[in-house]
């Protein structure tokens, strides 16, 4: 089980979720519900070295943030 800390800087919310498999649907599905537009169509970039992501709307702007324990 991993525990995502995420950030959204436009809204700026936080908060946490524990998911049982790391993929971009997942994490797709624990954004949308918290953004405030109607983007849907997200991107992420994930370092495995650090843990740390990013999330892109479709235009390459980043929304936020998220890290992985």
């Amino acid at each position: 089980m991993f525990k995502i800390d995420f950030h959204l800087h436009q809204e700026n919310v936080q908060w946490s979720a524990k998911i049982h498999q790391l993929n971009s649907d997942v994490l797709k599905r624990h954004t949308l519900i918290k953004l405030q537009t109607f983007e849907d169509d997200l991107h992420f970039s994930f370092c495995e070295t650090t843990n740390e992501g990013e999330i892109f709307s479709s235009q390459g702007h980043q929304l936020g943030t998220f890290l992985v324990h």
